[in-house]
């Protein structure tokens, strides 16, 4: 009925300014009952009466979930927060450990000053205040790199130089553009075509972009479903049109590493674990369409997005040969490269000879390298190779197209859901949400020297002090992995703890749980 819907709300921070503070008031009036919202009406916002505050998955801090549930409660009257766990490992470690968060004190907020992309709006802010004389310091720069900061800002058009000073002179107030919520300022305007010209309907960050909104995804915005018909990255536009459906859409994302300076390491049980300076590559690459409610898969595409290269800091754990080799006894270890017997060479010149030495997905011909041969049916599968290699159970393959194929049946092992838990119960120990991290896990990382690694990176430019932190709790994270491994009650790995099983059924638990044990230190 439209009182009902004009009484409940939706709300997030991307929507247009005019648009929240009608639902704001709405609330303060009584008009608006109820709000569906992200951590958006988190901080800052008194917003009356309110009887209730249902928290749908832990927000990712105990400050955050005492301020959400502080929405409700303002008055005089009694209220009710209700917390509702999700399936994710961080929302069912406090379901079994609800001391955990009743008797410690919220987190302090962990912060990075020298971060490029921080320092450099203080900067402004500061500019805006006070000018700036020549050789004078702020924070912790030296006095050449403040310089060079400045004269940057200065061919920009912002700063005017006289006299030895820096004034500000653009026509704004620099913290306009800083963000609560992300470290860049950049957006993505989002549009409809409305009575012959194009109405923004919100906002998305820069960095986001090509996950929420790339070509063809299902954006919902206030309960109407939109479609992305085109994503202007060059201009920060993507154009929408509404699009009722029954179905939501996920980003693929394929995800490469480079280390570009270790800054520290140090020996721990099982392997190593570091700390440096890393490059990490993403792109979003396809996407699935997924049935609302069931889940069912309804399909796939692929996407030509652009690559996204993010300079940032990351913590990452080495596993040791003795740890691989002790698993590889017990039937523990997944990872090693398949063995496809003397004959696989001649059938997979037959199979590139079949195929037209043509890419069977995307029709990419071979260039100076020759494509692969991918096994159809996963290769550990079959009990004997010449079953297993047959050639109707091969298919030519570019790199790229492999690489997705080989994501999509790959064998759930014990380094991929250790991967999975670990990235998830970070945040329990720092004050973030699982999105401000990104996670890798490579059987033969060329960060440790070949060896089986699991990477947990911050993604945000330059990092804030997130990896560090994980480096300094090595052993409190690997405890209690362990321990939300051990005690969920599924067979053989759910996303409460490695993440789901694979297509084939198998999740990797009791190999996850074998490879933590092992990486624990004495005592645990």
């Amino acid at each position: 009925p439209p009182a009902l819907s004009s009484a409940i709300r939706g709300y997030r921070s991307g929507y247009l300014p005019q648009d929240r503070r009608e639902i704001e008031y709405g609330l303060r009036s009584g008009k608006v009952r109820t709000v569906v919202a992200t951590n958006a009406l988190e901080l800052g916002i008194d917003i009356g009466e309110l009887s209730a505050s249902i928290l749908v998955g832990y927000p990712g801090s105990i400050a955050s979930t005492w301020q959400q549930a502080g929405r409700a409660g303002r008055g005089e009257e009694q209220s009710m927060v209700v917390f509702v766990t999700t399936s994710s490992p961080l929302d069912q470690f406090f379901a079994h450990n609800p001391a955990y968060f009743f008797e410690r004190s919220p987190e302090s907020a962990l912060i990075n000053p020298d971060n490029l992309l921080i320092f450099l709006a203080h900067l402004q802010c500061a500019l805006f205040e006070l000018p700036f004389e020549k050789h004078e310091v702020f924070g912790n720069y030296s006095r050449q790199s403040i310089e060079e900061l400045l004269d940057l800002l200065s061919q920009q058009g912002l700063v005017h130089t006289s006299n030895n000073k820096y004034f500000w002179m653009a026509d704004k107030y620099p913290s306009q553009d800083i963000s609560l919520r992300v470290a860049s300022p950049r957006n993505i305007l989002l549009q409809i075509h409305d009575d012959g010209s194009w109405r923004t309907i919100g906002e998305v960050d820069f960095e986001s972009g090509p996950w929420l909104v790339h070509p063809q995804a299902i954006y919902i915005q206030e309960s109407q479903s939109y479609l992305v018909d085109d994503l202007d990255l060059k201009n920060g536009i993507a154009r929408l049109s509404s699009f009722p459906t029954d179905y939501y859409t996920v980003p693929k994302v394929d995800t490469q590493i480079e280390l570009i300076g270790e800054i520290e390491q140090d020996d721990v049980n099982g392997g190593s674990k570091h700390l440096g300076e890393l490059i990490v590559t993403t792109q979003v690459d396809g996407y699935r369409k997924l049935k609302w409610f069931t889940h069912e898969q309804l399909g796939t595409a692929d996407l030509d997005l652009p690559r996204n290269e993010l300079s940032t800091t990351g913590y990452w754990l080495s596993i040791n040969e003795k740890v691989v080799s002790r698993l590889q006894e017990t039937g523990m270890w997944s990872n090693n490269p398949n063995n496809y017997g003397p004959t696989w060479k001649n059938q997979k010149d037959l199979a590139r000879q079949r195929d037209g030495f043509s890419c069977q997905v995307c029709g990419r011909p071979e260039g100076d390298q020759a494509h692969h041969v991918h096994h159809k049916t996963p290769f550990r599968q079959f009990s004997s190779l010449s079953e297993a290699n047959r050639l109707d159970n091969l298919i030519t393959l570019c790199p790229s197209c492999h690489r997705k194929a080989e994501t999509a049946v790959r064998l759930k092992s014990g380094l991929s859901g250790m991967a999975h838990v670990l990235y998830n119960i970070a945040p329990i120990f720092l004050m973030c949400d699982t999105r401000d991290l990104g996670y890798h896990s490579d059987p033969q990382s060329p960060l440790a020297g070949g060896n089986p690694t699991v990477v947990i990176y911050e993604r945000i430019p330059a990092g804030i002090g997130f990896s560090q932190k994980l480096f300094s709790i090595h052993d409190v994270l690997i405890r209690n992995a362990l321990e939300i491994v051990g005690v969920c009650s599924c067979k053989d790995g759910c996303p409460s703890c490695v993440g789901p099983a694979g297509e084939n059924g198998m999740g990797g638990k009791q190999e996850t749980l074998a490879l933590l044990s092992m990486m624990s230190s004495p005592g645990d």
